[in-house]
């Protein structure tokens, strides 16, 4: 089975669903229309609209992600997240996905802060091209895939990237670890 023809059923699948869930929302609205009269119906139009415009928007930034994954850069790393974010604007489901993510997330984020509290800023821009460098030289001198490669160098770009982030803008009141001794 090739890579295409993955691909290709894949895409189809997202497709239909995506469909789907635009079909439910259409015939959801209408009964409930039929249901409802004057304001409750505009009221609830404009709900559901800005409701489809959200699973629009976000479903679509989250498959450029995907789409873009073997590309050198972030992708769904960025993207994923970003999408995620407008979908639980809007949806309880993504919410739970959201918060799911996070709580998965947090040992790694703290870690991050940690080492991040202890690193002096100017080592940020030299780490980061390193990395880079360190990417761009396994595409270069291995025969890794570039569908592979990408999408694993992706992974290590979010803790790097956070680390990146919270050397470059300093420690603030919030992120210093408690003082344990007393006061006078």
């Amino acid at each position: 089975m090739t890579l295409e023809f993955f691909d290709f059923w894949t895409g189809l699948a997202l497709l239909a669903l995506l469909a789907c869930l635009l079909i439910y929302g259409i015939f959801d609205t209408r009964f409930e229309l039929a249901r409802r009269r004057g304001a409750d119906a505009i009221a609830l139009l404009k709900r559901n609209a800005r409701r489809l415009r959200v699973l629009i928007v976000g479903t679509s930034i989250i498959l450029v992600g995907i789409v873009i994954m073997p590309l050198p850069g972030p992708g769904l790393s960025v993207l994923g997240p970003i999408g995620l974010a407008i979908l639980a604007s809007e949806f309880v489901w993504a919410r739970t996905l959201a918060a799911r993510i996070q709580a998965k997330g947090a040992p790694l984020h703290e870690a991050t802060r940690r080492i991040a509290r202890g690193t002096p800023r100017w080592s940020v821009i030299p780490v980061c091209l390193a990395y880079w460098a360190a990417m761009v030289a396994i595409e270069i001198w291995t025969p890794a895939p570039t569908v592979v490669l990408w999408p694993a160098a992706s992974i290590f770009f979010t803790p790097v990237m956070l680390w990146a982030y919270l050397v470059w803008r300093g420690s603030r009141a919030g992120d210093k670890p408690p003082d344990h001794q007393g006061t006078a």
